[in-house]
Parts: structure tokens; sequence; C-alpha cells
């Protein structure tokens, strides 16, 4: 993963990562990445719920959740670039993008950091 670093490990299922180089509006990006390990045999987890209205076929056992943190050059913090969140179709919240729903591996953390990377940098 190129001029991607990680920056900090905080406790056993949270990564942070920063992109070590800025785009060409001169933003700057730090993205959290949190294993996420669902207690299923509750009919109300999020993984439940998912696959009984039908956002999923398959029961995660786990998951990654991501987080970006961009910041412009004024100093103003922004979410964007995020595979993982997309806009609802009225345009008026960020929901999940379950085309990007991965379970918890160190390839998928490599996917979604290369997806967030290039997002980043193909910005005009």
């Amino acid at each position: 993963m190129k001029n991607i670093r990680k920056i900090e490990k905080q406790g056993t299922n949270t990564t942070w990562y920063e992109i070590t180089n800025k785009n060409k509006k001169g933003e700057s990006i730090q993205i959290e990445i949190t294993e996420c390990y669902p207690n299923n045999e509750s009919t109300s987890s999020l993984p439940n719920l998912w696959k009984k209205v039908g956002f999923t076929e398959k029961l995660y056992k786990n998951y990654l959740c991501c987080d970006t943190y961009v910041t412009d050059k004024d100093g103003n913090c922004w979410t964007r670039y995020n595979p993982t969140t997309k806009l609802s179709e009225d345009k008026k919240r960020e929901i999940i993008n379950f085309d990007w729903l991965l379970e918890v591996s160190k390839e998928n953390k490599e996917k979604i950091l290369n997806e967030i990377y290039r997002k980043f940098m193909e910005v005009e």
C-alpha cells in the first residue's frame, strides 16, 4: 500500500491510517478502520436485521467499518472518499454501501484503503 501509513492501533479492533501525500485540492486524510464482531445470537444484531430486510444475502459474522477524516486547506474537516458509504436516494444522508460491506481480513482492509487512496488522489 504505497503512500498509506499505519499511524495508530487503538484497542484490539481499531486501526488508524493516513495517506502521506496531499491530493490536488491540498487535502489531507486520516482513515479509521474498525473490525466489527457482532453478537448474532441476538435477533436484533445489525447483520441479522440487514439479512432480514434483504440488504444482504448472508449473515455476516464480522465486517469492517470505515470512517474518513479529510482536512481541507482551510482546516475544515469533512468525511469524503469513503467507499463503504454512499448518499441515500434522496441525497439527504450517508448510508451503508453494501457493495463495500466486507468481512474482516487483511486483504479486505487493503482493498478499502486502496479504493480510498484512488478516490482521494483522483479528485479534481
